[in-house]
């Protein structure tokens, strides 16, 4: 079945996914939000089985690598060769560490029973607009989709404008909703700080400063992200909980079956819609994400909005779990549901795709190097451990990519790998295929069937070619060099891929590729040096070969239809 949205807009594969954690329920008792846990009986213990495997196994070929004997090699060579075995190391950590995360979030997976909002809440919905960026025609299907969604009290639509376009202007008179724009007002336009120009944050954060204090709730979403008419009812009920400070709901893409590119970024966020964020209920650490969410105002009050960083979702949702709640004495709290009650639009091209993980990626170590030492204390222990995790991902990536790649150039090029015995060989086999296995057992709790129906090479295939992008944007969170705020394009405005997209790609593939030839000139090309260089190679070369084969298909059969639109021309001009 697929989902008819509201404003013309096409059909969504995910239909029946709007009521994923349960019936709404008239609370009873305290209105504290009660959670049900999701990996449960005879899984639960699959989950603990393969994890075990995995680290046991992992943690067995780590030791044995550290004590390895470096072979007939002494002096320089044998310090070379220790330091190529230290970052072998370093890649299955960060594997490991990506293991563990899982499987604790899997085991602490629990969703937030549904509860009846309270008829009077006073609520605000809002989206905004870069009119050179976003066609207005996209945001004014999510505008007439946020006018149908249902609430007993006062509800008010708003539309934030960044350009104070008057194209805007005029839809949002034709659809009786509210403009917003802090254009012409220096004020809300400052180089840094909450009101950043040029910022998502900043947008919001002015409009915080006038209309705010209006509203009890306020939800917000990108202007690509079509809300169901539902989308109040499945949420304003845990703010019933004094100490809710938002709700988030999972990003998903409706258009994952126009392209490949939109399929592998949808894919790319199963495990984390459908296993990270639910565990992350029962660690009290939910991630705030941007695309769809409602917060209470005087949380946001508390800690002065949207914090200024690139992904300001993040650092906010950080920020506010680690906050007090003066009138309850407690800590703040997210609350995620798994219900889809907004729909949005995946990149559909690789140039739009690496703008966004290198935006997400830099904006992390960003807040990794910055914020997370002075925010991460403020935690519950168990939280701030969950934080770590969550933060060690793209860091993660990073890493495995420079150190994986380091480490197979040294082979290559003459130094011999440790001498290790075919046992050792099948335990890291063992490790590898048991963490494959509890990916491929998890996908039964992502969140939509047809989701549940594959088991997510695309989202691998993307993680892996974005490695250059994650080790480039470390090496520039590293170095301090700022990342400017950018909009991902929608709909006719996104860009095109070019030969420019895949240079760090290109690149690649040109040093590993050369470290193959220098070994194949020396005799080093034993399976055990070659393997993480043809992965490489692979993930680096295959994107842009796809857009050479396409140009190349592109320009062939334009040069057919001039070849064949030529005898017709002349016997036209009765030639």
């Amino acid at each position: 079945m697929r989902m008819p949205l509201a404003g013309g807009q096409r059909s969504s594969p995910y239909g029946d996914c709007c009521t994923v954690s349960g019936a709404v329920v008239d609370p009873s008792g305290p209105p504290t939000v009660r959670f049900q846990s999701v990996v449960r009986g005879r899984s639960r213990v699959v989950v603990g089985v393969l994890a075990a495997a995995s680290l046991v196994a992992g943690c067995a070929v780590i030791g044995r690598l550290l004590t390895a004997d470096m072979g007939p090699v002494d002096g320089l060579s044998w310090w070379v060769a220790r330091i190529a075995v230290f970052l072998v190391v370093a890649v299955e950590v960060a594997r490991l560490l990506q293991v563990g995360c899982l499987a604790w979030f899997a085991s602490a997976a629990e969703d937030p029973v549904p509860m009846r909002p309270e008829a009077d809440l006073r609520v605000a919905l809002l989206t905004t607009i870069v009119p050179d960026r976003e066609p207005v025609d996209l945001v004014a299907r999510t505008l007439a989709a946020m006018r149908e969604v249902r609430h007993t009290g006062r509800l008010d639509v708003w539309i934030l404008d960044e350009g104070d376009d008057p194209d805007v202007r005029r839809v949002a008179e034709g659809l009786g909703v509210h403009h917003f724009s802090r254009r012409g007002h220096p004020e809300f336009n400052r180089p840094s700080g909450p009101f950043r120009a040029r910022t998502k944050a900043g947008n919001h954060n002015a409009w915080r400063a006038l209309h705010e204090a209006s509203y009890d709730v306020v939800g917000q979403m990108d202007p690509d992200h079509v809300p169901l008419p539902c989308f109040l009812e499945r949420t304003l009920g845990y703010f019933r909980d004094p100490d809710t400070a938002f709700v988030v709901a999972p990003q998903v893409y409706g258009n994952m079956y126009e392209g490949f590119v939109p399929h592998a970024a949808a894919a790319q966020s199963f495990v984390f819609t459908g296993v990270i964020q639910r565990g992350g209920n029962g660690l009290g650490t939910p991630l705030l994400i941007g695309t769809n969410h409602l917060y209470r105002a005087a949380a946001w009050a508390a800690i002065g909005g949207y914090q200024d960083s690139l992904i300001e979702d993040h650092l906010t949702g950080l920020t506010i779990s680690g906050t007090v709640n003066p009138s309850t004495g407690r800590r703040w709290r997210g609350v995620y549901t798994p219900d889809v009650i907004a729909v949005g639009e995946g990149p559909t091209s690789w140039t739009d795709f690496f703008k966004q993980q290198r935006r997400w990626a830099y904006g992390v170590m960003d807040i990794v190097l910055r914020h997370s030492p002075r925010l991460i204390p403020r935690l519950a222990p168990r939280q701030g451990l969950a934080y770590l995790l969550l933060e060690s991902f793209y860091p993660g990536c990073a890493i495995a990519w420079a150190c994986g790649n380091a480490a197979t150039a040294v082979y290559l090029l003459g130094i011999a790998p440790p001498s290790l015995s075919w046992w050792w060989a099948a335990a890291w086999f063992c490790a590898v295929s048991s963490a494959l296995a509890l990916l491929g057992w998890l996908r039964r709790y992502d969140i939509a069937p047809h989701e549940r129906a594959e088991y997510g090479v695309r989202g691998i295939f993307a993680s892996l070619v974005s490695g250059p992008v994650y080790l480039s944007a470390a090496v520039q969170a590293l170095l301090h060099r700022p990342l400017g705020y950018a909009v991902t394009p929608k709909g006719d405005l996104a860009s095109r891929d070019t030969v420019r997209t895949f240079t760090s790609h290109l690149t690649w593939c040109a040093v590993v590729g050369g470290a193959v030839l220098v070994g194949a000139g020396s005799g080093h090309l034993e399976p055990l040096r070659l393997g993480w260089a043809l992965l490489t190679i692979v993930a680096c070369g295959a994107l842009p070969g796809a857009l050479l084969i396409a140009r190349v298909r592109s320009h062939g059969l334009r040069t057919s239809r001039s070849r064949a639109a030529r005898p017709a021309l002349r016997r036209s001009s009765g030639v």
